[in-house]
Formats: C-alpha cells, sequence, structure tokens
C-alpha cells in the first residue's frame, strides 16, 4: 500500500520521535495527533485499528487541514501522564510523570518545525486515553498557536489525586475549542478486575469533571459527547474525530 504521508524524525537531544506528515498543499492549518502510528492505515497500528485519518478528511470534503502524526514509543506513559500514576492498590505499576519533557518537546521541536516547513496559521490537538491526558497538559500551557483541543476518553483517574490538585490551578484559553467524547462502555480488559468493574464509570464521571474545570475557565465553545454503547479504541473514536475534524477545519 502505498502510503500518503511522509516521514519525519525529529529530536531534540536524546529525545527523537517518528512523524508522519500528512499535508496537502491548500492546507492552512493541522491537527496534531498523539500515537502516530495509530492515525493513518489499519496496518500501521498497534492493534491493527486506526483513526483512518484520511478517510475522515476525504468524506467530509476537508481539504484546508493537514494531519501529523507523533508516533508513541514504549515509553507512552511516561511521555504522557502528565502525573505518576495512583493504581497500586489494584495492582498497577506506578508509571506516568514524563510529560513536560514531551510538551518541550512539542512547544520547541515540533510547532517550530511545523511553521517553518508549511507556515500553518493554526493547530488542534488531538489524543485519546493517555493521549488526552497529554493534550490537557498541554492546553493548559495556553500557547496560542493552538486554537482547539480534543479529549477522547480521558483517564483522569489514574491520578486521581493529583489531577484534583492540578485544577485547582490550571487554566485554559477560553477563546480556543474544546471537544470533550467518552464512550459508556470503556472497559478494555487491561486493568485488574476490580477495578474493570468501575471503569466505564470513572471515565463518565471524569468526562464530567473535566467539563467543569474547562468551564471553570470560562471557555466558550466546550462540546461534550458521550456515546452509550462506545468501547476504548479507535473504531470508536472515529464517530467523535468527525466531529472534532468538521469542527476545527470551519474555524
Amino acid at each position: 500500500m502505498k502510503r500518503k504521508y511522509e516521514i519525519a524524525v525529529l529530536s531534540k537531544g536524546s529525545f527523537a520521535r517518528t512523524i508522519r506528515i500528512y499535508a496537502p498543499k491548500c492546507a492552512d492549518r493541522a491537527i496534531i495527533m498523539h500515537d502516530g502510528q495509530n492515525v493513518f492505515y489499519d496496518s500501521d497500528a498497534t492493534f491493527k485499528k486506526s483513526w483512518r485519518a484520511l478517510d475522515v478528511l476525504k468524506s467530509l470534503a476537508i481539504k484546508n487541514t493537514a494531519v501529523i502524526g507523533i508516533d508513541s514509543t514504549p515509553s507512552r506513559e511516561y511521555d504522557y501522564m502528565p502525573f505518576p500514576s495512583e493504581l497500586e492498590e489494584y495492582g498497577i505499576p506506578k508509571t506516568g510523570g514524563g510529560a513536560d519533557a514531551y510538551m518541550e518537546y512539542l512547544d520547541t521541536i515540533i510547532l517550530p518545525y511545523l511553521d517553518r516547513r508549511f507556515g500553518f496559521k493554526k493547530y488542534a490537538m488531538l489524543g485519546s486515553s493517555a493521549g488526552a491526558l497529554a493534550t490537557l497538559f498541554f492546553a493548559a500551557r495556553k500557547n496560542s498557536a493552538v486554537k482547539a483541543y480534543g479529549l477522547f476518553s480521558t483517564p483522569l483517574f489514574v491520578s486521581g489525586a493529583a489531577f484534583k490538585q492540578f485544577f485547582e490551578t490550571a487554566e485554559f484559553d477560553p477563546d480556543a475549542l474544546y471537544h470533550v467524547y467518552c464512550g459508556g462502555n470503556e472497559g478494555t480488559g487491561e486493568l485488574s478486575d476490580e477495578l474493570k468493574a468501575l471503569e466505564s464509570d470513572l471515565y463518565i464521571t471524569d468526562a464530567f469533571t473535566l467539563t467543569q474545570a474547562l468551564r471553570k475557565s470560562n471557555v466558550r465553545a466546550l462540546h461534550v459527547d458521550i456515546i452509550n454503547s462506545a468501547t476504548h479504541d479507535e473504531i470508536n473514536w472515529r464517530t467523535p474525530e468527525r466531529k472534532f475534524f468538521k469542527l476545527f477545519s470551519e474555524m
């Protein structure tokens, strides 16, 4: 299969990531997506289920938007999670807490590179699960170039106490667009039986917690969607992805 994106490897010191770039000539904006290997094609995706971003652009006849996928690595949870996990009582090893370095990489390497190379006028950022935590943490930096944030299936509960404290002082750009989504059946089977039984409710609770935090910053464009039957994977994220792509393309 001929790939319709180009690949670059961008580094900052020892921090290097593979970047997948789909940028039509008429694009004046770009959506940055985490877990880049899962963005375009099923055959590239970790679990052989991708976002199929190019199909979404085509089906919506969107021509002004580029898509930038930043591949994750085995250090994904450490990179994406702003705070160490708090799930040891459920038998989940402690991980996370390295997002500051990833944020600096986005701010000082990714965005300047895209500016120089393509001259995009605005950006969006979209992430799911741990990638949504990274997107949320980046949103709190209030980078003026990023005008929209997609926060899909955001598991605040993995670091519940830390996020509660985070939201006490965090501020978000009131002029940016935010799209909060979760499924009503997010259980993945990857956690302990005790936590798995609670997981779907935890995701829904966290979606409302996140919504309240954004409203505290008086955001003007906030979209919240919960799909009762939806589970935790790219197939289900394609539905809110369509909405987010359309909203951003029309800004």
